[in-house]
């Protein structure tokens, strides 16, 4: 590492970019720190899987590819995580689990692929609640993943190890998947952005699924600008996931001066006093030239019911074979889950499906006037490891639901949802405000969310 390249101005996207165009750090020196990091930092058990000379081959390809002019993006020779349910060519891909998924030998999944292409360091397979089913991160079959802002507490899950690694500043960025919320969870608990795009819009081919009609990719980073520089080679039509072939590339727009906002509260929106507090204050610091109002959803418990009864289905129809020949490889909680599904019937799933047509009515209403939906990203701040119950707003929820309390709405409804940091507990645990935009207008939200992190994150 060259003296004048410090390891605060290292961790973002964006500065190592410029650090490189500089001419100050190599992309082998970058790769280097990162991988001194990971060594110094195994006490969070965020990595599954990282070979270091795996890691020096891309890096010094990308400084050969810089060295002769021929670099293939602006993100040539950043280092990025990826999460352990992506097929990556150069690493196996468990799910965390010790019922092994079957997969094409040497193939990434397409967004791997894309970062790939545009020079990105594949860095590492993170840690991962087994086989995505879970949000605590708690259940892995190399044990939990521990938060870097103080490891007695969780990350929450189920991309727990890509917000670790980002957080604790071992790469600047990281894939997740998003299902009830796992890229914005760790996210909101590790104090980092996180981004779920709307269903659709980014490729899911080659990311093991929980749900196929909940899942999406999902993008952490140290900042907001870092999503978006990424943004471009990670969202846009890919042939293998039919979902996407409306999908255009990522084009980002111009800043929204006066974001109208919508503020969710009521009856199954409850939180704690303290992160109630920290989202409002965050709120003050924006209504200065933000349009504020304040909504809710009725009904909120059959729709959470609806989002849970299809989560089940798909997951266990997915496992289904596995499942009847060989359960021994699952956890226990995984099994019990993957068991539960079986019992639903046909008419409960439709009716679930019924019940997501009328909550995606409510959602839409409600974002008529508005450019985005705000939420605290957690009703409680990252429980204790072992810790299985929290109490908020009079209401006594397992860690599980407590994770998932608000971050199931956006892909039950297939929105583009966003994770920003908005402030820390009086125990130094980081607090996350959630936007939630329109489906298929992730740069509106984008557009939206630029002044408001600005003036919460100057």
């Amino acid at each position: 590492m060259r003296k004048e390249l410090s390891v605060e101005k290292s961790w973002t996207v964006s500065s190592q970019s410029k650090a490189m165009a500089a001419g100050d750090v190599s992309a082998m020196e970058l790769a280097n720190v990162a991988l001194g990091l990971a060594a110094d930092k195994t006490v969070l058990n965020a990595i599954v899987s990282l070979d270091p000379e795996i890691v020096r081959q891309q890096a010094a390809a990308s400084d050969v590819r810089r060295k002769s002019g021929k670099l293939l993006s602006e993100i040539d020779g950043v280092c990025i995580a990826v999460k352990d349910n992506f097929w990556t060519k150069d690493y196996p891909t468990t799910a965390c689990s010790n019922a092994a998924p079957i997969y094409p030998e040497n193939v990434d999944s397409s967004v791997v692929e894309k970062l790939r292409s545009a020079g990105a360091v594949i860095f590492a397979k993170t840690n991962m609640h087994e086989w995505a089913y879970g949000a605590t991160n708690g259940t892995s079959s190399i044990g939990p993943t521990r938060n870097p802002h103080n490891v007695e507490h969780i990350t929450g899950g189920s991309s727990g190890g890509s917000a670790a690694v980002v957080a604790a500043g071992i790469v600047p960025a990281a894939l997740g998947s998003d299902t009830g919320g796992s890229v914005r969870i760790p996210s909101g608990a590790c104090g980092i952005y996180g981004f779920k795009p709307s269903y659709g819009r980014a490729s899911r081919h080659g990311v093991l699924p929980l749900s196929w009609s909940l899942d999406a990719p999902g993008l952490m980073a140290t900042t907001l600008h870092d999503l978006e520089l990424l943004l471009p080679y990670f969202i846009g039509a890919d042939q293998a996931d039919r979902t996407t072939i409306h999908s255009k590339p990522y084009t980002s727009g111009k800043t929204i001066e006066h974001p109208r906002l919508v503020n969710l509260v009521g009856t199954g929106l409850e939180r704690s006093e303290e992160v109630d507090a920290t989202l409002n204050h965050a709120l003050r610091q924006v209504q200065a030239f933000a349009e504020i109002h304040t909504g809710e959803i009725p009904d909120l418990g059959s729709y959470f019911a609806a989002w849970e009864a299809i989560l089940h289905a798909e997951a266990t129809s997915f496992h289904a074979e596995q499942l009847a020949n060989d359960p021994s490889g699952y956890s226990s909680v995984t099994r019990s889950h993957l068991e539960a599904g079986k019992l639903l019937s046909a008419t409960e799933l439709l009716k679930a499906q019924q019940l997501r047509t009328e909550f995606c009515r409510a959602i839409d209403e409600l974002l008529k006037n508005a450019d985005a939906l705000v939420l605290p990203t957690l009703p409680v701040t990252a429980p204790k490891l072992g810790e299985d119950w929290q109490e908020f707003g009079n209401l006594r929820v397992t860690s599980q639901d407590s994770m998932t309390w608000f971050c199931w709405l956006g892909n039950l409804a297939g929105l583009p949802c966003l994770s920003i940091p908005c402030g820390l507990s009086s125990a130094g645990l980081p607090v996350g405000m959630m936007l939630m935009g329109c489906a298929g207008e992730d740069e509106k939200l984008f557009n939206a969310a630029r002044k408001l992190d600005l003036a919460i994150n100057p």
